[in-house]
């Protein structure tokens, strides 16, 4: 074969691998640049919903943690009731944990739905109980006050009052009001200066076995409340997984 035929064959073949390896080239580029972007485009999903589950997983411990606050400020609050006439601001505590009920209720999961509720009733309980027993057991306490201070009236209004209590456990309730001892108790409250009718009237219609009841309602009320935070504490760190750290 002629020289010069057999150069120009050997240069037409080269001329054609290279473009063929040029084509070749190009679609291993087109496949590794189409699995660059599958694989950048998963991993902006996978990263996305991380954010979303951190997201999520931050707003359910924070309306959990408001959640607790706002029971023991209520359940403060409440039992303020017994020793201070507050209760504008026990009821402001009330619906401040209401609210906060309601936000914990929805974002919970639902392993920890049952524990909130309990906390919800335990507090309730409290709330309700101090409305009804505190006022009575104020005006106990300013009578004691002022009979410990020596005032007069005082004093014969406090015994008067314990006599009429030692004589409810002997005869039945019907009869109380129309007993000696009822009515002694109710005119030494009467003289009694700056004691008011309403006061006196839950003193009078206040029976000892009510009084003991009521104290340890409020006990319970408090043990109560420290029992179902624990347990929805408890609930809250297993469903959040911090019990593993």
């Amino acid at each position: 074969m002629d020289a010069s035929i057999t150069s120009a064959l050997i240069g037409a073949v080269a001329v054609g691998g290279t473009a063929l390896g040029t084509v070749l080239g190009g679609w291993v580029q087109a496949r590794g640049g189409q699995a660059q972007a599958k694989a950048a485009q998963q991993a902006a999903q996978i990263a996305a919903e991380a954010t979303h589950h951190q997201a999520l997983y931050d707003r359910r411990w924070s309306l959990l943690a408001a959640y607790l606050r706002a029971a023991s400020e209520c359940m403060e609050a409440a039992d303020q009731l017994y020793t201070t006439d507050s209760l504008p601001e026990a009821r402001r505590r009330w619906h401040a944990f209401t609210l906060a009920h309601a936000e914990a209720e929805l974002a919970a999961p639902a392993a920890i739905l049952g524990p909130i509720d309990n906390l919800r009733k335990a507090v309730g309980r409290m709330y309700w109980t101090a409305q009804h027993s505190a006022p009575p057991k104020r005006a106990l306490k300013e009578l004691r006050k002022r009979a410990k201070q020596g005032e007069g009236a005082a004093v014969r209004a406090k015994e008067a009052v314990e006599r009429l209590w030692e004589m409810s456990d002997q005869v039945p309730h019907a009869q109380r009001e129309s007993s000696p001892e009822y009515s002694n108790a109710g005119q030494a409250l009467e003289d009694l200066p700056g004691f008011g009718s309403e006061q006196a009237a839950l003193l009078l219609n206040t029976t000892k076995q009510q009084w003991e009841a009521a104290g340890r309602d409020r006990e319970a009320g408090k043990e109560n409340h420290h029992r179902t935070r624990q347990e929805l504490v408890s609930a809250a760190r297993n469903a959040f997984g911090t019990d593993h750290f």
